[in-house]
């Protein structure tokens, strides 16, 4: 498909349905798969003139969304035509680096790698994925436990018992939410609710106080 077909087609995608257009385009590029927080973020983007598609004040509103709790931040698995796929999950283990060399001797690294996300059914799903070269810079990136979203080619091959066995070829990646940003909400969310605990629990002795102040003024 050409330049000039592409840009018709996404035209007519723009007139027939403006608004599910800009949420999937955002849903791809920053990876929120939360629809009830697409419609907000679309909301605030036809209500700020000043904001373009992709602008990086998205991030701020995304942001901001999370803090409130009104994103939920959904693992995903989907494959595309070509053997393509599109993944949404958490890294799971340490990214191995490891040295090759091609057939012409010259050498390039590789970082290995596993993402468990969600099928449509809820049901975790494991994936071995493996970027080649400068994509390999992926390991000063990504940290077990990392949030991320993963584009890339599925590669099959079988070993000498029979068995056959699926790698992902990383073809582009982006780090979503970082562990220590998601033990930083985590940790929020735990001391408000001990603060409101904290509140329950003093309210509660005011009328015993109150009650025992009164008997001894009876005295």
């Amino acid at each position: 498909m050409d330049y000039k077909t592409m840009r018709d087609r996404i035209e007519d995608m723009v007139n027939d349905n403006h608004r599910d257009f800009v949420k999937a385009i955002i849903s791809m590029e920053k990876g929120i798969n939360d629809e009830s927080a697409l419609d907000k973020l679309y909301d605030a983007y036809m209500d700020n003139d000043t904001v373009n598609l992709l602008h990086e004040e998205f991030d701020y509103m995304i942001e901001d969304l999370r803090e409130q709790g009104q994103i939920k931040d959904l693992p995903y698995v989907k494959e595309e035509k070509d053997n393509l796929i599109n993944i949404v999950g958490n890294i799971v283990g340490e990214v191995d680096v490891v040295e090759r060399e091609n057939k012409n001797g010259e050498g390039f690294k590789v970082a290995n790698f596993s993402v468990v996300s969600k099928d449509d059914e809820e049901n975790k799903v494991y994936h071995n994925c493996s970027a080649y070269g400068e994509r390999s810079d992926i390991s000063k990136d990504f940290k077990q436990g990392d949030f991320v979203k993963l584009f890339g080619q599925i590669r099959t091959s079988i070993d000498d018992n029979g068995k056959e066995h699926s790698n992902i070829r990383i073809l582009s990646s982006k780090l979503l939410k970082a562990k220590e940003q998601m033990k930083g909400q985590e940790e929020k969310k735990e001391s408000v609710l001990g603060a409101i605990k904290k509140y329950q629990a003093e309210d509660k002795e005011k009328p015993k106080e109150k009650k025992e102040a009164n008997k001894e003024a009876e005295r």
